[in-house]
């Protein structure tokens, strides 16, 4: 849970960051992303249209619609289900904290629960990308196939594939715990999101270990957004082509960056609890935001620090609850969270049906429907 301020856009960072960094290391669980192999090179681009792309021979193919059906009832379980997560209890583990010494920290337990596909179909079906996408960038090809979002945040589950084993990405078990997966240095290409009008997209990549094989890994991206987005903004697809893998980039190495359309439907609706200065939130069935400058008694200093989010709880009018992050009980279930200026952000990794829900509950301060 960093304060992001990064741009993930490789020829504008330095360094590759994940969420779940904080200078409390010793006493909570925050994991170190940073590694010596991520440093990036300033590099001149060459931007080349969509459709010069597809002139120069990158393949970039809709799948017939008539597949579709399947997919998105696949991109429900890829995003929210638990047929391939399994739930894990919290655990005290050794890690590095970046900077060349073992600390000891306890990873968060983190439940997966089934989804239920017709309720999500009624939530957000018609807000799911239409056609999944398939583009070549060397020897891998990556399959766009679903996509929805929403102001505050995205999802987007993809398949990257490469006869010979995947090389552009590393991931595991491990990073689905900790870090992420993220780009190797083998990797000559990289893409993130970024909306029409700029705006940076943070992600967190779970990889499906028990449907990914060496060759055919299944991923799923849990986005959430630097800024909020307009009405009219829609998220797009940036890519860099590199001439040598990262390595062996060189200050003068030409890339040429692609941008492409994902072919989304429009944003998911969110609702908004406003109660003044008492408290903000917004919410939707994939993603929440709270304002954590009002209502939470906190500091300005301290209310742009997450590490001051205790727990919240998302309460249903049947009696259920869904618990999003607990820090006394070590409990942390969601794709993703960041802290942005005053801004707690969460990307869901269960469906929340907006519907059912009686009150929200953030650092004891409740959000009433």
């Amino acid at each position: 849970m960093l304060y992001e301020k990064h741009i993930k856009n490789i020829l504008k960072q330095k360094i590759e960051i994940s969420d779940i960094v904080s200078r409390r290391i010793g006493d909570t669980y925050h994991i170190v992303r940073e590694d010596s192999n991520t440093v990036e090179r300033p590099v001149k681009r060459r931007k080349v249209s969509y459709a010069a792309a597809v002139l120069a021979a990158v393949l970039c193919i809709g799948i017939p619609g008539g597949v579709y059906a399947a997919v998105e009832m696949d991109f429900f379980e890829n995003m929210f289900g638990n047929g391939t997560k399994q739930s894990v209890d919290a655990s005290v583990q050794t890690i590095s904290n970046g900077k060349g010494q073992n600390v000891e920290v306890t990873l968060p337990a983190h439940e997966y629960v089934t989804v239920d596909k017709s309720r999500a179909e009624e939530l957000i079906g018609k807000y799911v990308m239409d056609t999944p996408i398939v583009k070549k960038m060397g020897e891998h090809t990556l399959c766009v196939e679903g996509v929805a979002y929403d102001r505050n945040g995205m999802l987007m589950s993809f398949t990257i594939e490469r006869e010979g084993g995947v090389t552009a990405l590393a991931g595991d078990n491990e990073t689905n715990r900790t870090k992420g997966a993220y780009f190797t240095e083998n990797s000559d290409f990289y893409f993130h999101v970024e909306s029409k009008a700029g705006i940076a997209g943070y992600e967190n990549i779970y990889v499906d270990t028990q449907k990914s094989t060496d060759e055919k890994w299944y991923c799923y991206s849990y986005i959430l957004w630097e800024e909020t987005l307009s009405d009219a903004d829609v998220p797009q697809l940036i890519i860099d082509n590199y001439p040598v893998v990262r390595k062996d980039l060189k200050e003068d190495s030409d890339i040429r960056t692609e941008t492409l359309e994902l072919g989304v439907k429009g944003q998911i609706p969110v609702q908004r609890i406003d109660m003044g200065e008492q408290g903000y939130l917004e919410y939707s069935p994939i993603s929440l935001r709270v304002d954590m400058a009002k209502g939470m008694g906190l500091s300005q200093t301290e209310a742009q620090d997450p590490y001051y989010l205790e727990r919240i709880e998302i309460k249903y009018k049947d009696g259920s609850s869904y618990i999003v992050a607990d820090k006394e009980n070590h409990i942390e279930s969601s794709g993703y969270v960041c802290g942005i200026d005053t801004w707690y952000k969460v990307a869901f990794d269960r469906l929340v049906d907006t519907d059912e829900i009686k009150e929200i509950v953030v650092n004891g301060v409740t959000f009433r429907k």
